[in-house]
């Protein structure tokens, strides 16, 4: 049996959560953001898992 991530664990998230890598701010926006919008720096967004 193969299992998929969908049947593992079904949430998806409805906005993205982003923090800037400059200044640390962090934000949540409904579209995908590449600048934070306090200094411009560059945001990642932290609501995907990363291992």
């Amino acid at each position: 049996m193969v299992l998929h991530n969908a049947s593992i664990d079904p949430h998806k998230s409805t906005h993205g959560y982003y923090e800037c890598q400059a200044c640390g701010a962090r934000t949540t926006s409904d579209h995908r953001l590449e600048t934070c919008p306090a200094c411009g720096g560059d945001v990642r967004n932290i609501a995907v898992a990363r291992e």
